[in-house]
């Protein structure tokens, strides 16, 4: 039985917790997509999301992240607008049936330049410090049932508890181009590939994460007798890979003023297996902007063998303080 549980924990420690967590809502909270967009809307920034994911199953996930981000804008000189941004950033995750937790704090630097009219260039570097907890104090071993007395102690002998966590440096970086419509940018996490073994021996490297994405921004203008209500449309895509996994969103997102809807599409394009299907999931999107706040939902509604998960539940909250006091035009993103 313990031999049993051994291997339950280390596939969960291997390949069940190998790939990072990816936000639908992934331009309310930008940062987890890129550093670069740290300090992007040109003042600070504080926001939360929580995402919900297969709550039909008996196993779940939970996942928190949370931003602040503070804009310097240090320097203009002959038109040309200089700037940084900072920024915190902290990932929680938990898994509901083993209580294995990941929790990751970040530190993110955006260097913010304007290249030529109204062309940007934003740089960025993410470094980080994880801790992984594959809660082993919550199994039951066999030195622990004394049965002649008919109780369960705390205290084991075993050696594999003794090493229920693992702390790990992790470095990233990431870039932005853009102007007043068209933007893409890509990013990378793990470039130092990280040891996440929880084994003083062991090797268990954390594969970096590639993410290239962009869009375009279409505003108009509905002109009426008394009044004009604006429109824009935001067409998106973000394409992402890590080891052996990759996946593509597809969609829109159509905004009337303070009010923001849309539909994405995900894809798997690498078949791993002769069943695998090519699209995953269709992702319904929605924000209210209310003054200085943002607040999103979006619901997941899988339609691969992951129908009666009952998807993945995403609920965002931002406040941006002084929005828009920086230079720069803003990522033509729709992003918060």
């Amino acid at each position: 039985m313990k031999c049993l549980i051994y291997l339950f924990i280390l596939k969960l420690g291997f390949f069940g917790f190998s790939q990072d967590p990816v936000f639908t809502q992934f331009y309310n909270v930008p940062e987890a997509l890129n550093p670069a967009f740290t300090g992007s809307t040109g003042g600070d920034k504080l926001g939360v999301l929580n995402r919900t994911q297969w709550p039909g199953l008996d196993y779940s996930l939970t996942t928190q992240f949370f931003i602040y981000n503070k804009y310097i804008d240090y320097n203009r000189r002959g038109g040309i607008s200089r700037g940084y941004g900072l920024g915190l950033t902290v990932l929680n995750q938990v898994e509901t049936v083993t209580r294995y937790n990941f929790i990751q704090v970040n530190l993110n630097y955006a260097q913010q330049i304007q290249i030529k009219d109204d062309w940007f260039f934003y740089p960025a570097v993410s470094v980080g410090l994880g801790n992984k907890d594959y809660a082993f104090n919550n199994l039951v071993l066999g030195d622990q049932i004394l049965i002649n007395q008919g109780i369960i102690t705390m205290d084991s002998s075993d050696p594999f508890v003794l090493n229920n966590t693992k702390k790990f440096l992790d470095i990233g970086a990431g870039f932005l181009v853009f102007n007043e419509s068209l933007w893409f940018g890509a990013s990378y996490k793990h470039l130092n590939k990280p040891n996440t073994s929880f084994e003083d021996e062991g090797k268990n490297l954390l594969y970096g994460f590639l993410s290239v994405h962009g869009g375009y921004e279409f505003p108009f203008t509905l002109r009426q007798r008394y009044s004009n209500t604006d429109f824009k449309i935001h067409l998106n895509f973000n394409y992402m890979r890590q080891n052996d996994y990759d996946r593509i969103d597809l969609g829109s997102r159509f905004q009337i003023e303070a009010f923001t809807f849309g539909a994405l599409a995900t894809f798997a394009p690498t078949s791993l297996t002769d069943n695998s299907h090519k699209l995953t999931s269709i992702n319904f999107v929605t924000n209210l902007d209310y003054k200085k706040f943002r607040f999103g939902y979006s619901y997941d509604l899988n339609v691969s063998s992951l129908l009666k998960t009952k998807g993945v539940f995403e609920i965002s909250v931002s406040y941006i303080f002084d929005l828009g006091s920086g230079n720069n035009i803003a990522v033509p993103c729709g992003c918060r």
